[in-house]
């Protein structure tokens, strides 16, 4: 049996004037994340992918500058 991966978006943050998107990856039916992806949201790009814990703004504000 091969349990089913759910994307669902849990926030957007606003860092420095650039919307983020912050994305939780879930297994099966779990309530809690398994791990988080960040995309700037002008462009799609992805900033930071498979991080373990939910990013502040502080941390995302590290990786763009």
């Amino acid at each position: 049996m091969q349990i089913k991966e759910q994307i669902r978006k849990i926030a957007v943050l606003d860092v420095d004037g650039e919307s983020f998107e912050i994305d939780g990856h879930y297994n099966g039916d779990s309530r809690k994340a398994s791990w988080y992806t960040v995309i700037r949201s002008s462009n799609r790009k992805v900033h930071a992918d498979h991080l373990a814990s939910f990013p502040s703004c502080e941390k995302i504000r590290s990786m763009i500058h």
